[in-house]
């Protein structure tokens, strides 16, 4: 399990979710990225993992609407195309942050 961010903030005009983590590492999430892979049953097939949502039809006009912390485990990201369902845990969060960076 990894540890919780120290720092989660939106840069709204940059469209991008800012993450700090206790190792002093950052991640600059996209907006299109998070929204694109969101874990929850809506936008993945529940039994292979598989996408459902079609990153094309994600607006361009992204804006996160709302943060919620969900324990100690994840957040709960809400966007303004009305989908809030997606629970990203810490341990998604770091993996698209590396996915983001690319090889080392």
């Amino acid at each position: 399990m990894s540890d919780p961010p120290t720092n989660i903030r939106a840069l709204q005009a940059d469209q991008v979710l800012e993450v700090t983590w206790p190792d002093d590492r950052v991640d600059r999430l996209r907006y299109h990225l998070l929204r694109s892979e969101c874990p929850c049953a809506s936008c993945r097939n529940e039994w292979t993992g598989e996408r459902v949502l079609d990153p094309a039809s994600i607006r361009p006009d992204l804006k996160l609407v709302g943060m919620e912390n969900i324990g100690t485990y994840a957040v709960q990201l809400a966007w303004n195309d009305g989908h809030s369902s997606g629970l990203f845990s810490w341990e998604t969060l770091r993996a698209l942050g590396d996915e983001s960076r690319g090889p080392v």
